[in-house]
Order: structure tokens, then C-alpha cells, then sequence
């Protein structure tokens, strides 16, 4: 089965394009035929690092209905593996409206794709209230990965997401939990002021050597945790895309956030470092 990834955020400055960067830079290592689109045209930062990486980037509002025919047109001729779709901020009402408005399951389904919903988290409620009314509106439909983006973990953890309801919804429809790594603030900013992506932090590419250890380590961590979630992120090839997920049977986790049908994936927290954000 093929994969149409839509990176959410429920508001902006979470860190979803930092993911979705992220998330490019693994499947062009993996040799991944891939379509991204940015449809953050307010604030394109994806299109604007990534454009000339990789399979490129595109802009699109999806939220426009004439932007979204373009898409699901683009969609049927080019047939790509997986689909990546990094969405604006705050944007959760009116994804929810050109949803139903296409029949983006249904159309997604007849040209053999399944639909992965991405939120990455910071520690606030709004993020998880937003995931938790997608998840109401889209339920089966589709298969959800939950990112705990460590820049915001100030030592206490995601203590408001592990104690909610919403994430007892996420272990029954089997979501899976990974955690995207920190990055140091000013190793982040010179990536940005050159433009590059991560896996282009060489220095060959005028990066300080220093920063280059960080931004390694930084992918050397991260991968693993891509890989938890590699089915729902279309990390494998369609053809071995059978879920392997970890039940929650064989994890040491707080009784009080265990469930018999839980199967999500949750590691360590890294705590004491300057964080990054979006």
C-alpha cells in the first residue's frame, strides 16, 4: 500500500516542518520515489530549504479548492510511492473541510493509498485538542503517528499529552509514537541561513565542523525513531508494507497509560539541552 503523509501541527511552530525536512531527508537516503508538496504558502519554508533536494518540493495550498484538484490530479499521473504533505498551522477545520469535500479516503484508496496523519507536539492543549477532533472526524480512515518534539521538553516531559484521552484513542486505532531528537538552536539557524537541508551540513558546504557533529548526531537519532513509524510514514516498499508495530506489553510504561490494545511505540525522553523549534 502506498502512503499520502499529511504533516499537521494543530498550530504553528511546533516543529512540523523541522519533521517534515527531516522525514525528506530519510526517504532520499532511502532511494524513496516521493511527491512533497509545501501548503504552507504563507511561510514556505520547506519549498524555500528543500525545492532543489531531492524529488524537489512543490507549492500548494491545499486548502483552496482549485489547489487541491491540482493535487489529486498531480496524484493520479504521477503515482509516486508516497505523498508528503506538510500543511499550515491552525489549519485543522478547513483540512477537515476539503477531506470530505474530495473523498480524499475513498479516491485515496482507488489509486492504492492509504492516508497517514502526522501531529507533531509541543506541551501545550491545543495541539492535542486538534488531533483529537481529526481523529473523530477521520477515525479508521486513517493511520495516525504521534511526534514528541523533544526542543519543548523543559525537563518535565509531555505529561498533558500521556495523561489524555486522546492518546488512549491513538494506542486503539494503533497510532504509533516516535520522538523527533533536539537540535542546538544555533546549529538550526545556520542550516537556515544557508539554506540547506540536514543531510547537506557538510564541510564541503562551508559547515563549521562542530555544527556537522551536531546536525550527525542529531540524524543518528532521529532515524530509529523514523523507522518505529516506517509503515504509516512509507518508509518501506508498498509491496512489505505490513505494520510491525510494538505492543504496549513489552514496554515498561506507567499502568495508568497501558491499554490490551494499545500498540504504540514510545522511548526515552533526552532532557538538558537548548531546543529547537518549527
Amino acid at each position: 500500500m502506498k502512503r499520502i503523509v499529511m504533516i499537521l501541527g494543530g498550530k504553528g511552530g511546533t516543529g512540523k516542518t523541522a519533521f517534515t525536512r527531516l522525514l525528506l531527508d530519510v526517504m532520499h537516503s532511502k532511494g524513496i520515489n516521493y511527491l512533497a508538496y509545501d501548503a504552507d504558502t504563507e511561510n514556505p519554508e520547506l519549498y524555500d530549504y528543500y525545492q532543489s533536494f531531492g524529488h524537489g518540493v512543490r507549492l500548494l495550498n491545499f486548502l483552496e479548492v482549485a489547489e487541491a484538484k491540482r493535487f489529486f490530479t498531480e496524484l493520479k499521473a504521477n503515482t509516486p510511492d508516497v505523498v508528503v504533505v506538510d500543511m499550515p498551522g491552525a489549519s485543522s477545520n478547513k483540512t477537515r473541510e476539503i477531506i470530505g469535500k474530495f473523498g480524499l479516503f475513498k479516491i485515496a484508496a482507488d489509486l492504492g493509498y492509504r492516508v497517514t496523519l502526522v501531529t507533531v507536539l509541543n506541551l501545550g492543549y491545543s495541539v492535542i485538542t486538534s488531533l483529537k477532533a481529526m481523529m473523530e472526524f477521520c477515525g479508521n480512515q486513517a493511520d495516525y503517528v504521534v511526534v514528541k518534539n523533544l526542543c519543548w521538553d523543559k525537563g518535565l516531559g509531555f505529561q498533558r499529552w500521556e495523561n489524555s484521552k486522546t492518546r488512549t484513542m491513538i494506542q486503539e486505532l494503533q497510532g504509533v509514537e516516535i520522538e523527533m531528537p533536539e537540535l542546538e538552536y544555533s546549529t538550526f539557524d545556520i542550516l537556515i541561513e544557508k539554506g540547506l537541508p540536514y543531510s547537506a551540513a557538510t564541510e564541503d558546504n562551508g559547515f563549521p565542523f562542530g555544527d556537522y557533529l551536531l546536525v550527525s548526531g542529531f540524524l543518528d537519532q532521529a532515524k530509529p525513531e523514523l523507522e518505529k513509524a516506517g509503515v504509516y510514514l512509507g518508509l518501506q516498499k508498498p509491496e512489505s508494507n505490513k505494520p510491525v508495530v510494538e505492543s504496549t506489553a513489552s514496554r515498561k510504561t506507567p499502568a495508568s497509560t497501558q491499554s490490551s490494545q494499545a500498540k504504540v511505540t514510545v522511548s526515552s525522553s533526552r532532557r538538558g539541552q537548548k531546543k529547537t523549534g518549527e
